[in-house]
């Protein structure tokens, strides 16, 4: 059951059928509705109010015909938005005329390599260097009385060499690029000297590098980024895990290594997976022996068979094994096109897990509303087991659809990411837009969910 879980939560897939034009606005609204409405595995559940959804939909058809195609990634993204799912985007891609027009206007650094590297070597300037963050590494230097974040190394197919990531204000205002290029308005905080805090990212300066041994840094980093272990009291230690994603499963699992006898010995555990986006199941299998008191029950999903869902599967692994079961899944989708198929035996799984011998007696798992996608799988889990209990807030709400993948629609100049199956849960158990419930809630008053998790775990 593990591989099962680990692939339909974090793995992408790349479609092979190819977009054919570049798409003016109302061309590309429409052949995005109409990809959308046959591939998505959750329109009809989210569509069940057909006047409501037809009217926002011909109300932007209407804009879409007076709309340029500078403003259109705007309307589409609106488009989207009405389905209130966290796993589908819409990017725009650069192609042919449009990226010669556009790279005369392209957000880029005006310094050179040579200079900037010259610059660097002889600043005072505790901002200017070279920073990193998870895929980004960037150049910071004060151009035109603002700091420009400037890309040196990123996921080559969102972002070029050179091009901005993001503008600081001497307000403590920043002008932040996400994924796809939109702004998003932040503020930002210089700590220490070398750790320079967004509102959801912390970028760490490689150089100059900082007056501190690897290990010091190391430690640094790890309770910066959410991801680190230690004893809060006598009886209770603390496990933060700000993240499932795949560059922290090793990190995971060297802390769980280091710490394992401090865990084992430990009355109470405390897990934070406050702020925790997902990743895969890999991150968090470790954890499952310390505190399970049981085998994991499950439900699985469905895809919703589709030309695209065909043609993508080949991509899906790299190895013999894999191609093998690329193969036997695409023979059970023959002639089942529309259809939503489970490609496993069973409609339920049960995850049997191996116990530790000696672990907490009782666990505790802080989520948050920013808690989302396997993140929630893994308190689906966790709260299974009969010492666990989760305190905090309703999550994200984003579970009942996934895999998300890449579709062409037809257009060039844009690229659709959407899930491909939904979750047998449904529609008895929906947690999109919903969340998971805590089985204790807490209110604003408390401010310091650690201690209160403390008080709760050690007074009888």
């Amino acid at each position: 059951m593990k591989n099962f879980m680990t692939f339909f939560i974090s793995f992408f897939l790349v479609s092979n059928c190819c977009a054919q034009d570049n798409c003016n606005c109302d061309q590309a609204l429409k052949q995005l509705i109409q990809k959308v409405e046959t591939e998505y595995p959750g329109f009809n559940e989210k569509t069940k109010d057909k006047p409501v959804y037809n009217n926002y939909k011909e109300n932007l058809l209407i804009k879409a015909r007076n709309t340029h195609d500078s403003a259109c990634i705007e309307l589409l993204r609106a488009y989207k938005e009405f389905f209130k799912d966290g796993h589908i985007s819409i990017f725009q891609v650069e192609t042919g005329q449009n990226a010669q027009q556009n790279k005369k206007q392209s957000n880029k650094v005006t310094i050179s390599p040579e200079e900037f590297q010259k610059r660097i070597l002889n600043t005072t300037d505790p901002m200017e260097g070279i920073w990193r963050y998870a895929v980004y590494k960037v150049g910071i230097v004060k151009l035109n009385n603002e700091y420009q974040g400037f890309i040196i190394e990123a996921d080559t197919a969102y972002w070029k060499v050179d091009e901005i990531k993001f503008r600081l204000f001497e307000n403590g205002k920043a002008n932040y690029y996400l994924r796809d290029h939109s702004l998003s308005e932040e503020t930002y905080e210089l700590v220490d000297g070398w750790i320079l805090y967004f509102n959801s990212s912390k970028y760490i300066k490689e150089w100059p590098k900082p007056n501190l041994s690897e290990n010091e840094i190391k430690s640094k980093i790890y309770e910066i980024e959410g991801c680190y272990f230690k004893k809060v009291s006598e009886k209770t230690a603390l496990l933060c895990l700000s993240s499932f994603e795949h560059n922290y499963v090793e990190r995971i699992k060297k802390l769980l290594a280091d710490n394992r006898k401090a865990i084992e010995s430990s009355e109470n555990l405390i897990i934070d997976i406050r702020n925790n986006p997902g990743g895969t199941y890999d991150a968090y299998e470790g954890l499952f022996p310390y505190i399970l008191t049981n085998n994991v029950r499950g439900l699985g999903m469905e895809f919703l068979v589709t030309q695209t869902l065909i043609d993508g599967i080949q991509d899906w692994y790299d190895d013999e094994e894999g191609k093998k079961k690329a193969k036997e899944w695409i023979n059970i989708f023959k002639g089942k096109m529309g259809e939503f198929v489970n490609t496993d035996t069973t409609d339920i799984y049960i995850n049997e897990v191996k116990l530790a011998e000696r672990s907490p007696k009782q666990v505790v798992i802080l989520a948050n509303r920013r808690t989302a996608s396997s993140g929630e799988a893994f308190l689906l889990d966790a709260r299974q087991s009969k010492k666990v209990k989760v305190l905090g807030t309703p999550t994200y709400g984003a579970l009942d659809y996934g895999t998300a993948s890449f579709f062409n629609f037809g257009c060039k100049n844009y690229k659709l990411m959407m899930p491909t199956w939904r979750s047998m849960r449904l529609p008895d158990y929906p947690i999109d837009n919903i969340g998971i419930q805590p089985d204790i809630y807490l209110d604003k008053s408390v401010k310091d969910w650690i201690r209160f998790a403390v008080n709760y775990l050690e007074n009888k």
